[in-house]
């Protein structure tokens, strides 16, 4: 029973620990925090777009990652943006400065896919997104998608650790389990936080090459994803990630810490 007793602590407090870092997670990847990090990284500086229509793409970017995953708007939305922009420079300007434009005018019908498609097929990225970006945006739905019901079970079974924890043992035990799951994840983070902070771009490229090792994440400086989402902004991504684990971890580690002197 005494081991039995062990086994399910370190199971509690190994999914503790998973549960504040996918709560870091679940919140960045809302759509305010996408956002407001967009309104401020966005770099208008190096694309056509200004920086409302380069927010406006961010946030149908991650509806299409994150959320409803539905093509078409995201595609309408990139229309729009574009038609605004001819609209602004004038069709000369856009046709001149932008080589490889949208077909925009063969779009009669704004919400056929086939249209928007066809629009955009040999497109410049400057204004569209390439078939190589679909694919990598959804390679990060069906990477939510496999995360978001882990993170779940991961919180059930940390919950119910606690409970039987506080149910059969004294608070002391209780106490180190959390102890144990913030020390894990602070731990963790500090370390992860130094690399980035000495070598953000290493750091960067070894987390893509463990979800995308096909190397479908690399695209033009100059693309209308990296300008809406640029590095910047995903610094920020992290920084909010960071905050929320260690925030809740913090919080553990003051409520064990009591629970130890109980």
């Amino acid at each position: 029973m005494k081991a039995m007793r062990v086994i399910i602590n370190i199971v509690t407090a190994i999914t503790l620990a998973l549960t504040f870092v996918g709560a870091g997670f679940a919140v960045c990847a809302t759509p305010p925090v996408t956002h407001a990090l967009s309104t401020v990284f966005a770099d208008d500086a190096t694309s056509p777009l200004d920086r409302n229509q380069l927010v406006r793409v961010a946030d149908a970017t991650r509806d299409y990652s994150f959320g409803n995953h539905d093509l078409g708007e995201l595609y309408r939305t990139i229309y729009e943006v574009d038609v605004e922009y001819r609209s602004s420079v004038g069709y000369a300007a856009a046709s001149s400065t932008g080589v490889g434009f949208p077909k925009i005018d063969q779009v009669t019908d704004k919400t056929s896919i086939q249209q928007l498609t066809s629009a955009f097929d040999g497109a410049s990225e400057l204004y569209c997104f390439s078939q190589d970006t679909i694919k990598h945006l959804d390679d990060c739905h069906s990477i939510a998608a496999t995360a978001y019901p882990l993170i779940i079970a991961a919180a059930i079974i940390a919950v119910a650790g606690l409970i039987f924890t506080g149910v059969t043992g004294r608070k002391r035990r209780l106490g180190i389990v959390m102890l144990s799951a913030g020390a894990i994840v602070i731990v963790a983070f500090v370390a992860l936080g130094a690399w980035a902070a000495i070598d953000f771009q290493g750091f960067f490229a070894m987390f893509h090459s463990l979800f995308f090792s096909q190397g479908n994440w690399l695209f033009p400086y100059d693309s209308l994803l990296i300008c809406a989402l640029p590095t910047p902004f995903w610094a920020g991504m992290g920084v909010v990630w960071l905050v929320i684990a260690l925030v809740l971890s913090a919080l553990a580690i003051v409520i064990g810490h009591k629970f130890v002197r109980h």
